[in-house]
């Protein structure tokens, strides 16, 4: 009866950390959700639990003819992330070490897949996310062509 219990006590332990994660894991989407803005949400949730400072990938697909914005968002137990777009060659087309910022802009001129990779400055565990927001051509807008 004392080892039932104990195991009984050791699952609901675990089932505590487990929801205390996801629910780390659900406000960083939340925030990240609403620095999109103007972008509209693309409805993906794309999120990535990062362990002993080890880089992420996510692999996403954009689609000619629209401008996104990728948002980058993450627990602060990571530290400061920063994050490179590569292409299907693996050729680097944007790296935020260069400008220090947590959000990316630009306009697909060809449908393609890309990856983000999540690089975490610490070596602790916790959850990053990359959330799209997309937006239909105006006649003027400045952003870089990809």
């Amino acid at each position: 009866m004392k080892t039932a219990n104990k195991i009984i006590g050791a699952c609901i332990l675990c089932l505590a950390f487990h929801v205390g994660a996801v629910a780390q894991c659900k406000s960083i989407v939340k925030d990240a959700i609403q620095k999109l803005s103007p972008y509209q949400h693309n409805g993906q949730v794309n999120n990535v639990t990062i362990k002993d400072g080890k880089t992420a990938e996510i692999h996403l697909s954009f689609y000619k003819g629209l401008y996104y914005k990728l948002q980058i968002s993450s627990e602060k137990s990571l530290g400061k992330v920063h994050f490179r777009v590569l292409d299907e060659n693996k050729k680097e087309v944007y790296n935020s070490n260069n400008d220090q910022a947590e959000s990316w802009n630009f306009y697909s001129n060809s449908s393609q897949e890309l990856v983000v990779e999540i690089i975490p400055s610490e070596t602790k565990k916790g959850c990053a996310a990359v959330l799209v927001g997309m937006q239909v051509p105006k006649k003027s807008n400045p952003i870089r062509n990809l």
